[in-house]
């Protein structure tokens, strides 16, 4: 990052529209933050959000991240309440996306109401980076979508680690897209309760595999475990936001990033 901009948020700091030449650092002031409704950031450069504990009010998603150029860095935070009706969505066409030591409390939704996810995207983006999420759903887990309203290339890289979702009221865990083509994936430690009514892999798990392996193109989800990791949840809460994962550790290259290191800070 080159001389970022620190910006504390509040109530009357949600909804933040950023010059994307700029790189931005988003922190929230020590505790917990209550708003009225979800977080709100559109463009900035690199943007690093970290060290936060949200908690959204009234019925909403817990934020919206949208057009950043850079890199999003979204670190050490946790967004809870009863209120949520969704996590966090994402349209990112031509950025990065890295998460780290993310918690998201319970998304309430269902397939005749709001369809609830713990992340949702349908632009990009073009690499997703994720190691340490932790997530409850009354509906699905990781909805990715990255080409549903973006037609540009399919992603570089979807690099998923250290995931565990409770899903026992929901329906489907993880969901990727193949409206562009397939695009590499790496898979590792990521575990998912599913619904115990429904026991089959197809009918909790969705592309390149799971209900649609009938296709012949292989499983992208043959690596997720059903159940809990054996230590437990891998992400927990913390006073100023969430923690889990040794921040000292350097998560190796995926196999198909070995052109594109994986950011080790903001």
């Amino acid at each position: 990052m080159t001389k970022p901009l620190t910006i504390t948020l509040g109530e009357d700091q949600r909804d933040l529209v950023l010059d994307r030449k700029r790189d931005y650092v988003l922190r929230c002031p020590h505790g917990q933050r209550r708003l009225s409704g979800r977080l709100s950031v559109w463009g900035g450069r690199n943007v690093m959000f970290a060290d936060c504990h949200e908690r959204v009010a009234r019925p909403d998603w817990a934020a919206y991240f949208a057009d950043q150029a850079g890199t999003l860095w979204i670190d050490g935070v946790h967004f809870g309440g009863v209120h949520l009706t969704g996590g966090i969505q994402l349209q990112e066409p031509g950025a990065t996306v890295v998460m780290r030591d993310v918690l998201i409390d319970t998304v309430h939704g269902s397939y005749l109401t709001n369809h609830a996810e713990l992340i949702q995207s349908w632009a990009g983006p073009r690499r997703l980076l994720i190691d340490g999420l932790t997530g409850s759903s009354t509906y699905q887990g990781l909805f990715l979508l990255p080409n549903q309203q973006y037609d540009g290339p399919p992603p570089e890289l979807f690099d998923l680690r250290h995931i565990d979702i409770d899903d026992t009221r929901g329906r489907y865990a993880l969901w990727l897209s193949d409206q562009r083509g397939r695009f590499p994936t790496d898979v590792q430690d990521v575990f998912v309760q599913p619904n115990r009514a429904r026991t089959w892999r197809g009918s909790w798990l969705w592309g390149f595999g799971g209900a649609d392996a009938h296709r012949g193109r292989g499983d992208t989800w043959a690596n997720v475990s059903a159940g809990r990791p054996p230590g437990g949840h891998y992400v927990h809460a913390t006073p100023e936001g969430a923690a889990g994962i040794d921040p000292a550790v350097v998560p190796p290259l995926a196999p198909d990033d070995s052109a594109h290191p994986i950011p080790t800070g903001a």
